[in-house]
């Protein structure tokens, strides 16, 4: 039988991933600046005095929102050869219910302070993981362009949404896409 301790630890972390959950949500659709923390609580289901306990604000709310949906591992889990096609896989087919962190990169922009906490995690949690990946003198510039390249792809599908990226990508455009990536990792 849990014991209430146990119980309470349960609820404080469903509660704390509600609020992260609403926060990636929310910052998504409206930006840093619009994004408030009675929408974020409202959406979750809680009382927004929460989000200074769990979190210590509406800043740091959004530094682990963002930590919480920058993740390099769904790239750098997967072997180099045949990276262009299972890299479009996990785009293209796989990624659908994640929060995607692009929206939440683009609302930051405008503060200050949020385009700060987005540039370091961008780094930290994205380039130089990508980096250290492909290796070598040229890691960087081969994860930049990853991330150009990627970049592009989720601004037209999710953004700016163009017809050949609604449903499944365009078949030629997705083998170049395929073709793309690999290119990058194999130069």
């Amino acid at each position: 039988m849990a014991t209430a301790i146990n119980e309470k630890a349960r609820d404080a972390d469903r509660t704390r991933q509600a609020i992260l959950y609403a926060a990636q949500q929310i910052f998504a659709e409206k930006g840093f600046a619009e994004a408030g923390v009675r929408d974020i609580t409202a959406r979750a289901g809680v009382n927004p005095s929460l989000v200074s306990r769990y979190f210590g604000g509406k800043l740091k709310l959004f530094e682990a929102a963002l930590d919480a949906a920058l993740d390099a591992r769904m790239m750098t889990d997967l072997p180099k050869q045949g990276f262009g096609r299972a890299i479009m896989a996990r785009f293209a087919d796989e990624g659908k219910g994640r929060v995607q962190p692009l929206p939440i990169l683009f609302g930051a922009a405008p503060d200050s302070e949020a385009r700060a906490i987005a540039l370091r995690l961008l780094h930290d949690h994205v380039l130089a993981p990508l980096s250290e990946w492909f290796g070598g003198e040229t890691g960087e510039v081969k994860a930049a362009a990853f991330m150009v390249v990627s970049l592009g792809f989720f601004t037209y599908r999710d953004q700016l949404p163009l017809r050949q990226f609604a449903g499944p990508v365009e078949p030629g455009l997705r083998r170049w896409l395929e073709d793309t990536f690999q290119a990058i990792v194999d130069d």
